[in-house]
């Protein structure tokens, strides 16, 4: 393809898809649209299950597929913690039971509704739209992701002019003031009797010092970059 019909086509795409994030820090509906179509197409292609709301695994698959690696937050993460930052970060969930739960042990499992999954990667397209911006990019590129809203599929083309150039201050800022608040949170906790702990339901609101804990160091590195600062990115 020539050059020239390439530039026309990144800028019918620009045309289509606009700037994603608005003032407020919030998504624009194009923004929201293409999330729950991506939050869909999890659903039903990344582990499927009865459940509609989004598995920490299923949405390890996607980002691996995607080009990211998010297992040390989605596989290695207790489902405990996981649910407390999202809890942090006002992303909707569920808790579901595990594929192998018998009916005899209390749901555990925080899955992200189509909202929450909305809010949790809008949020990270404003921490880290170096990685995140292309994440989005290659599930248009290499899925079919419908549009709830005209029931037809995205252009397979997302321009990186669609995100912004480098992370929201404010929002780094804000992480990091999380960060030191569950650490300080979670070395002031005592720990919990093992009698209480036994007696807690799930949704009890009772947090633990480890779940601070592993939550503060989320906060503290959400975009998961190694010692020299490089993300954690698969190449395919």
């Amino acid at each position: 393809m020539a050059e020239s019909e390439l530039k026309g086509e990144s800028h019918d795409a620009l045309q289509y898809w606009g700037y994603l994030l608005k003032d407020d820090k919030c998504g624009t509906q194009k923004l929201n649209n293409l999330l729950a179509g991506i939050a869909s197409y999890i659903c039903s292609n990344f582990e499927p299950s009865e459940s509609t709301d989004l598995s920490p695994t299923q949405l390890a698959s996607f980002y691996r597929a995607v080009g990211g690696n998010y297992d040390i937050l989605f596989v290695d993460t207790p489902p405990s913690s996981v649910s407390f930052i999202y809890k942090s970060l006002g992303c909707l969930q569920s808790i579901q039971p595990g594929p192998n739960d018998d009916g005899y042990t209390a749901p555990s499992i925080p899955c992200l509704k189509q909202r929450g999954f909305i809010t949790w990667q809008t949020i990270q397209l404003l921490l880290g739209p170096e990685e995140h911006g292309p994440f989005l990019q290659n599930a248009v590129k290499q899925f079919n992701i419908v549009d709830p809203e005209t029931g037809k599929p995205f252009p397979k083309i997302l321009p990186k002019e669609a995100f912004p150039e480098k992370p929201d201050q404010a929002m780094l800022d804000w992480y990091e003031s999380v960060s030191e608040r569950l650490m300080a949170d979670a070395e002031a906790v005592q720990p919990v009797p093992a009698r209480v702990v036994g007696m807690a339901s799930a949704d009890s609101g009772v947090e633990s010092g480890d779940e601070r804990s592993e939550a503060a160091s989320y906060f503290s590195n959400p975009l998961y970059r190694d010692p020299a600062g490089r993300p954690r990115i698969v190449h395919h």
